[in-house]
C-alpha cells in the first residue's frame, strides 16, 4: 500500500488526484476535517469523485506518534508531503516541531515497518542559498554561517531525518521545488498571487527565484519512487525569474495593471521595525525576520537540470503555465 501523508496540501492532493486515477491503494492522512470537503470538491472539479472515494483517509498529525502507528500498518511505500510552510518569525516553533519532529517520526516508521522506499517534498528553501553569484546546483552546501529563515532550517532539519533513514536501510529520494504554480488553491503558495494581482497589487518584492508548475513536481515524485533511483536529491525548477517578472505575467493574463512599487530591503526593515514595536506593545506578533527580507531580496538562482538528465523529463513552459492557471481563475 501507498501511504500520502499532507493529503489536503497542494503537493499531496495533487499526487493523490494522479495516484487515485490508477487505481492504487492508496492510504492519506489529514489532520483539519473541514479540509476534506474542499479536496472532495477539488477531485470533482476534476472528474474524479470516484477515485476521491477510493482512498483510505485517516486522521493523524504527523507529530502524533499513536495516530500514525495505525497508519502505517500495511504501508510498503510513503511519499512524505506534510508540512507546515510559513516564513513567520512566531512560527518558529510549530515549523521545526511539524517539518524536523514530524520527519523523524515518519523516518522511524518507515524503518520499523521496513518500507521499501521513501519520497520526501522539501523545498528550495532548504538548500540555504543566499544571493550566490553561480546557479544552485543539488550540491551545495548548507551554510549555517548565514542566518536562515526558519522554514529553510526546518525543511533542512528534515531532510537530515531522511538520509539518516537511508543510514538506516531505508531508500529515499528528496525533491526541492521552487514555487509552485498551481490553480485551484488560491489562499496557498502562488495561488495567493493571482488573488493579490486580481485585487489591484501595488507593490513587488525585488529578489528573484526559481519556479515550477505542480504537474511536474508530482510526475516527478512518482517516477523517481517507482524508478530503481536511489538516495538521490533533485531541484525542481523550470525557470528563475524575478517577482516582478513573474507578477507581471499575472497581472497580462488577469487583464490587471502590474504592480509598479518595487519593496527595496531598506524598505522591509523599516517595516521590520515598527513591527517591532507593535509586538512590544503587543499589537500584533511577530512576522518580519532579517533572514525573511533577505530571502524576498534574494538573487539566488536555482539549477533544476539533473532530473532532465537522469529521467525523460521536460519542464512545462512557466509562462503557458500561468496562462493556463489565469483562465482558470478567471473562470
Amino acid at each position: 500500500m501507498i501511504l500520502v501523508t499532507g493529503g489536503t496540501g497542494i503537493v499531496g492532493s495533487h499526487l493523490l488526484l494522479r495516484l487515485s486515477t490508477e487505481k492504487k491503494t492508496i492510504v492519506a492522512t489529514y489532520r483539519n476535517p473541514s479540509k476534506l470537503d474542499i479536496i472532495a470538491a477539488f477531485f470533482k472539479h476534476h472528474g474524479a469523485e470516484k477515485a476521491f472515494k477510493t482512498i483510505l483517509w485517516k486522521q493523524a498529525d504527523i507529530t502524533d506518534v499513536d495516530a500514525l502507528a495505525e497508519v502505517f500498518e500495511g504501508i510498503t511505500y510513503v511519499y512524505h508531503c506534510a508540512a507546515f510552510v510559513s516564513f513567520a518569525v512566531r512560527h518558529r516553533e510549530k515549523l521545526i516541531k511539524t517539518n524536523i519532529e514530524g520527519t523523524a517520526n515518519i523516518v522511524n516508521f518507515c524503518i520499523k515497518n521496513k518500507v521499501k522506499k521513501i519520497a520526501y517534498v522539501s523545498s528550495i528553501a532548504a538548500l540555504g542559498a543566499k544571493n550566490t553569484k553561480e546557479k544552485v546546483t543539488e550540491d551545495f552546501q548548507w551554510n549555517n554561517d548565514v542566518q536562515q529563515t526558519y522554514y529553510g532550517y526546518s525543511k533542512h532539519g528534515g531532510e537530515l531525518e531522511i538520509w539518516r533513514g537511508t543510514q538506516e536501510g531505508i531508500p529515499a529520494v528528496i525533491v526541492n521545488p521552487g514555487v509552485i504554480l498551481t490553480s485551484y488553491f488560491w489562499k496557498q503558495s502562488s495561488g495567493v498571487l493571482f488573488r493579490l494581482v486580481d485585487k489591484g497589487l501595488k507593490f513587488y518584492p525585488i529578489g528573484q527565484t526559481g519556479f515550477v508548475a505542480i504537474e511536474d513536481v508530482v510526475f516527478s515524485l512518482q517516477t523517481l519512487m517507482e524508478s530503481k533511483i536511489e538516495n538521490e536529491r533533485y531541484i525542481l525548477v523550470a525557470e528563475n525569474s524575478s517577482f516582478r517578472e513573474i507578477i507581471t505575467k499575472i497581472a497580462k493574463t488577469l487583464q490587471k495593471k502590474p504592480p509598479t512599487l518595487a519593496l527595496y530591503k531598506g524598505i522591509l526593515k523599516t517595516f521590520m521595525f515598527l513591527e517591532s514595536i507593535a509586538v512590544f506593545f503587543r499589537l500584533r506578533k511577530r512576522s518580519l525576520s532579517a533572514a525573511s527580507i533577505d530571502s524576498i531580496c534574494d538573487t539566488s538562482s536555482f539549477d533544476g537540470s539533473k532530473i532532465t538528465r537522469h529521467l525523460p523529463f521536460n519542464y512545462q513552459d512557466i509562462s503557458k503555465s500561468i496562462e493556463k492557471i489565469g483562465a482558470i481563475y478567471r473562470a
